[in-house]
Parts: C-alpha cells; sequence; structure tokens
C-alpha cells in the first residue's frame, strides 16, 4: 500500500488556486492514501468569522469534495485533507476522506485552540474510515493528536493508520506523533503546511516537517520546511506484528481494551465510545 502526504504553502483566501496547486503537484503521483494539510482550501488565520465563513461549505453540496473526488481518481486512492463546514449555520473544522465514488467519511476537530474556538464548534464523536482496499483509517486535526485518548478509541475500534491534516509553527507536534505512534503501534501520516499568514497584522510561519511514522515509531519519510510529496509503501499488516513493539507485549489491542474512554459535553452529557 502506498501513502503519503502534499506539504505545501496553503494560499490564503483562495480555493482555487489551492486547488491548482495540489493538482499540478500530484500529476504524477499514484497513492492508496494521501493526505493534505488543515484547511487547505482557504489557509488558517483569520481576523474575524465573517471571513472564514465564506469559505466554509456544506458535506452535501462542496465543491471541495467534488474535486477531491476528481483528484483521487487521478491518483487512484482516497484523499483527506480539513476544510471549514457548515452545517446549518453552525461551523467546524472538519476532516474529509473522499475516493472517486465521492465523500466516504468525515471527522469534526474535537480538540480546538483557542484562536479556533472563535470560529468552530468541536466535535462530539470519533469514528473510523474503512477504505476500499480494507484498511481503517482514522483522522485527527492538529491539536487532536496532543490528547493520548482520541488515539486509543481509534486503536480500541482496530484502525492501521492515523490521517493527522495540521497546521502549527512550533516544536512540539513533530515529537508527539511518534510517540501516538508507538504506543497505538498504527501507522501515522501527518502533513503539515509550509508558509505564513498575516494575523492582526503580524506575520505567522507554519514550520512544514511532515512525516510518515511506522507503528515501531520509526520515520519512515520526514519533510523539511519547503514544499514537498512524500510517498512510502507500507504493509498495513504490520500493525499487528510491529518487530519492536512485539518484544514488549504481544497484543496492544487487550491492553488498550482494559481502559473505557469516553467524551464529555458539558457537565452532564456523555459519550461513550467504545
Amino acid at each position: 500500500m502506498k501513502i503519503g502526504f502534499l506539504q505545501y504553502s496553503v494560499i490564503w483566501s483562495s480555493p482555487e488556486q489551492n486547488f491548482n496547486c495540489i493538482r499540478n503537484a500530484l500529476a504524477d503521483c499514484r497513492c492508496d492514501l494521501l493526505v493534505l494539510p488543515e484547511l487547505f482550501t482557504c489557509g488558517y488565520l483569520f481576523d474575524s468569522p465573517c471571513q472564514i465563513k465564506e469559505f466554509a461549505e456544506p458535506l452535501n453540496q462542496s465543491r471541495t469534495v467534488d474535486f477531491l473526488q476528481s483528484v483521487a481518481e487521478k491518483i487512484g486512492g482516497t484523499v483527506t485533507g480539513t476544510l471549514p463546514e457548515d452545517d446549518n449555520g453552525i461551523l467546524y473544522n472538519t476532516a474529509i476522506a473522499v475516493n472517486a465514488a465521492g465523500l466516504i467519511g468525515f471527522q469534526r476537530k474535537m480538540h480546538l485552540p483557542e484562536y479556533e474556538k472563535q470560529f468552530f464548534q468541536p466535535g462530539t464523536d470519533i469514528t473510523p474510515i474503512d477504505l476500499p482496499c480494507h484498511v481503517r483509517i482514522g483522522m485527527m486535526s492538529c491539536f487532536d493528536c496532543w490528547f493520548p485518548q482520541f488515539g486509543s478509541i481509534l486503536k480500541q475500534r482496530k484502525v492501521q493508520i492515523f490521517c493527522h491534516s495540521a497546521s502549527f509553527g512550533g516544536e512540539v507536534t513533530p515529537g508527539i506523533l511518534p510517540v501516538r505512534a508507538l504506543e497505538n503501534q498504527v501507522f501515522v501520516v501527518s502533513c503539515n503546511r509550509t508558509g505564513s499568514e498575516l494575523y492582526a497584522g503580524s506575520p505567522e510561519k507554519f514550520c512544514g516537517r511532515s512525516q510518515i511514522i511506522s507503528p515501531d515509531g520509526k520515520i519512515l519519510a520526514r519533510a523539511g520546511d519547503e514544499p514537498e510529496l512524500a510517498v512510502v509503501d507500507i504493509d498495513p499488516d504490520e500493525t499487528t506484528h510491529p518487530a519492536f513493539g512485539s518484544l514488549i507485549c504481544k497484543d496492544f489491542s487487550a491492553e488498550h481494551n482494559r481502559y473505557q474512554v469516553t467524551i464529555k459535553e458539558g457537565k452532564n452529557d456523555e459519550f461513550p465510545l467504545n
């Protein structure tokens, strides 16, 4: 199975230019699973909710889904990334998975940094997605990966690959991701973006450093701070018998299943997830 990421400098406030950038970068690419950055259609930094609302789309009438469907058909696989979703006036930062047949699943970002809370509502469920190639993926959006419970729920639901779309400039997230791969014995494809945007008149830089990680926590591909397309060959069955992990524990799934992880909404509502 071929999995990869497309790291590039997302063009602020211009979906069509971003679509062209993706289309050109993937002209000769063949891939079973490809991950794009967070908010790859419009950019990340906005000064007001009305600015980002201009680019929000309902998933059942989405030009981004239509575009990714054509991309997926060309590369021969599934494409993931996040966009601003408009669900009856409520906005979410939503990861979508699209193949040649169209939208096959979505995941609303669960953990919002303070900046995003002025625009988006958090998701309330974690839903794995089965690909036609008989591989199960789970989608995380940037800050989601900081929470081990998120990965543990996906592991309990037999996910083999974490798809992580991101927009960050700091040093912490790249160090967290190999831990998530190792502790859950899964592959991780993390796609950050490059370039910079203005926020409140000041430039903010995105650092790249996208990576593909094995279930043993090994880095199979890592980008620098420039645009880059990376694709590697993997065996998804390695998630059941990773070399290093098997030296410690022959059944990580059994250990994960000793815990019950839930999500709480507000103070009283509880959402069991296993």
